[in-house]
């Protein structure tokens, strides 16, 4: 494995992380961290999964591979929820397959398991970067014209990302109001940007970039003095951003951040390199386990001790944990399980030097 993709993985390990302490409350015990957290690290996954995305694939592999890898994961992850619902707890049938079909729409809000809209839009978001790829490869060949189309795109993305949420429809005299378009293809100019420029980023920057301590400290001070002098929010599951300058400056350095954090860790710590890579090649399963496991423990914490920073730390522990647990103990070694969460059963030690 080379070392490029070491570093991806650290950085999608932080990246990880910093998304499950983001979705507990943290807000109540830190609301600069908060800020600072979702300043950039929604930018920085769209940007990590299409560092190695290539448009040179056939369509239907590529659809089928991300079928594999997203879709997959999605609808089981959905079925799991209201099968223990029903069979568990008091959810009635009835009341399970209303919440599988507004699951289908693939809006956040239809998902009680919020986190889980990013798996199919990231599905469309890699169908759309394939289009736009591809059309680039044919009619946008300089690069800063495929630049400043880019730059276009995600204005008009952010421009629009607020007009349908929420819009209504009538249906047979009946009024429906809707949040977002079905996979969140209301958001995918926004998002798209931030996945074809991992792509650009990954062609035209060498390794040393992120080797630079300048990089580093230059990076995260300037994006510490835009969150503290401007206030201004992107949540992209909510259709936020205040500000097109600020919060898209703030999106590119938090990138180059982590990016050049992540290739630091590789070159200086072994031992914590390690660790984050690990959780980066697992942040799918963290993704889709991490919000009930952080949620129930969190409130257990916060009735125990009544301590707020007990109540953040401790559910970011078992968030992080108890989905490590999940992978290892019912995904790892098991082909059924592994199958439907869109990776390749890991045979024991014993039985692969058998």
């Amino acid at each position: 494995m080379s070392k490029r993709i070491e570093y991806i993985d650290i950085a999608r390990g932080v990246g990880i992380l910093l998304v499950v302490l983001g979705h507990n409350d943290l807000s109540l015990s830190s609301p600069f961290l908060y800020q600072f957290i979702y300043s950039f690290h929604m930018a920085l996954f769209f940007f990590l999964s299409g560092f190695f995305f290539s448009a040179a694939l056939p369509f239907w592999e590529l659809l089928k591979k991300r079928f594999n890898s997203l879709l997959k994961p999605y609808f089981f992850t959905i079925f799991l929820i209201y099968f223990v619902s029903v069979s568990f707890g008091k959810m009635s049938f009835n009341t399970a397959i209303g919440r599988i079909l507004k699951s289908l729409y693939a809006g956040g809000i239809y998902i009680d398991w919020i986190q889980l809209w990013f798996l199919p839009h990231l599905f469309a978001v890699s169908v759309f970067a394939f289009i736009v790829l591809r059309f680039g490869a044919i009619v946008l060949k300089n690069r800063f014209f495929r630049w400043a189309f880019l730059i276009a795109m995600l204005a008009l993305g952010v421009w629009t990302s607020g007009w349908l949420w929420p819009f209504s429809i009538h249906v047979f005299g009946k009024s429906y109001t809707l949040y977002g378009l079905p996979l969140n293809l209301d958001l995918i100019l926004v998002s798209g940007f931030f996945f074809i420029l991992g792509s650009e980023i990954r062609q035209i920057a060498p390794e040393k970039w992120f080797e630079n301590w300048l990089m580093l400290f230059g990076a995260g001070t300037s994006l510490v003095i835009l969150n503290i002098l401007f206030k201004d929010r992107v949540d992209m599951a909510t259709r936020v951003y205040d500000s097109f300058l600020v919060n898209t400056t703030e999106a590119i350095l938090g990138i180059f951040f982590i990016l050049s954090l992540a290739r630091q860790i590789e070159l200086h710590s072994t031992k914590l390199a390690l660790v984050l890579k690990y959780v980066g090649q697992i942040s799918l399963i963290i993704l889709i386990f991490h919000v009930p496991i952080q949620d129930f423990w969190g409130q257990k914490i916060m009735t125990a001790t009544g301590s707020t920073l007990l109540f953040v730390a401790g559910g970011f522990f078992m968030g992080v944990t108890g989905s490590v647990l999940i992978y290892e103990l019912f995904i790892k070694a098991n082909p059924v399980a592994s199958f439907w969460f869109g990776r390749t059963a890991e045979m024991p030690r014993q039985k692969r030097e058998s």
